[in-house]
This record gives structure tokens, sequence and C-alpha cells, in this order.
């Protein structure tokens, strides 16, 4: 449940500093889908197992993206 909320957290976070942060491979459609599937094939204990890995995987890339777009950033106001 933690890794579903930080998803959505990281990428608010992260787009204060940062115009656009798309990345990441499970976000809250994705997670739909698999809770729906789950419930429609009565597997939601390995769906729930799934999300709860792949979302805090997810929560990784918005971090190393950040940093690099904030430094060129900096950069960038740094010469003018």
């Amino acid at each position: 449940m933690i890794g579903s909320v930080m998803v959505s957290y990281s990428r608010a976070r992260a787009e204060n500093v940062i115009p656009s942060c798309k990345v990441g491979f499970l976000e809250r459609p994705e997670r739909v889908v698999l809770i729906i599937i789950g419930a429609l094939f009565d597997r939601m204990a390995p769906v729930l197992w799934l999300i709860a890995v792949l979302s805090n995987v997810t929560v990784i890339p918005p971090h190393p993206l950040t940093r690099q777009e904030a430094r060129k950033r900096a950069a960038h106001a740094h010469e003018a």
C-alpha cells in the first residue's frame, strides 16, 4: 500500500523541481488493471504481491531523472 502511494508522491515531488516526470511503469492505471484482473480471475494474492514489488521499483526512476534535470537547470541559471 505504501508503494502505491509513493509512486504518486515521488512523481509529485519530482514535478516540483522539473516540469514533467513521466518515468516508471506501474502507475495508477496499470495498478487498477492488475487489481481488476486479480479480482476477475480470483488471483488477488499474486496480483497484490506483484503490485507491492513493482510499485516500490517504480518509485526509483524519478530520483536520478530529477537530479539530472535539476543540475542542468542550475548550470543554465549559473551561466546566465
